[in-house]
């Protein structure tokens, strides 16, 4: 849960200063920023403002995230591991799931 709650928080960075470069070019963003995780540890974790004694190790700038969740700038949501196409990037996938998240991204057998 740490490593992916700490990737959250980079992805929020990342998101936020995407938000800051498109308001700077003059286009309003109405919708939060969405972004998708596949642990849901890690995203109950950053939606609630709780530490416990299990995360009191997790250092106060990873916490960013739940600022961004309270503003409004930041949503949240769970995707299935079986879904998440970045798990083709990522990880040695069984020639069914690849092929899958593959035809997922658009690409075809060839």
């Amino acid at each position: 849960m740490e490593a992916e709650y700490m990737a959250l928080t980079h992805t929020t960075r990342h998101g936020i200063w995407l938000r800051t470069l498109f308001t700077e070019l003059g286009l309003t963003l109405r919708m939060p920023t969405l972004i998708v995780s596949d642990n849901q540890a890690a995203i109950n974790h950053a939606s609630d403002a709780m530490t416990t004694a299990r995360s009191k190790h997790i250092d106060i700038r990873h916490h960013f995230i739940r600022d961004n969740i309270a503003t409004g700038h930041v949503t949240l949501n769970y995707c299935d591991t079986a879904d998440n196409l970045a798990d083709l990037l990522t990880k040695a996938l069984p020639a069914p799931a690849h092929w899958k998240l593959m035809g997922g991204l658009g690409l075809n057998r060839s």
